[in-house]
């Protein structure tokens, strides 16, 4: 991937109390940005699945704006799982149709 795309889309995480030692962790909350969204959903999936509190979202002035709260992380990673499965068009879907 080209290094001068420029980076649309943010993945916050927060590592909870429970999980976090205090030697270890000093920061609570880190950030880090990607130029896709692709790349935003692996990386915020590898903390999700760590247990990490993670929220994402596109960065000013991208548009259309969007911003996934920790509530909804579950459902945005679902979307990258379940996209639409298109068959390949066949030569008889793509010849004019018979007219009388």
């Amino acid at each position: 991937m080209p290094a001068d795309l420029p980076k649309t889309w943010y993945v916050s995480f927060e590592v909870p109390k429970k999980v976090r030692k205090a030697s270890a962790q000093r920061r609570s909350r880190q950030s880090e940005s990607f130029p896709t969204e692709l790349d935003a959903q692996r990386f915020a999936r590898q903390k999700f699945e760590l247990g990490y509190i993670v929220t994402a979202g596109t960065i000013n002035p991208c548009t259309p704006r969007r911003a996934i709260p920790s509530t909804l992380i579950g459902h945005w990673l679902a979307e990258m799982s379940e996209l639409p499965f298109v068959e390949p068009a066949s030569f008889e879907d793509t010849k004019e149709a018979d007219l009388p």
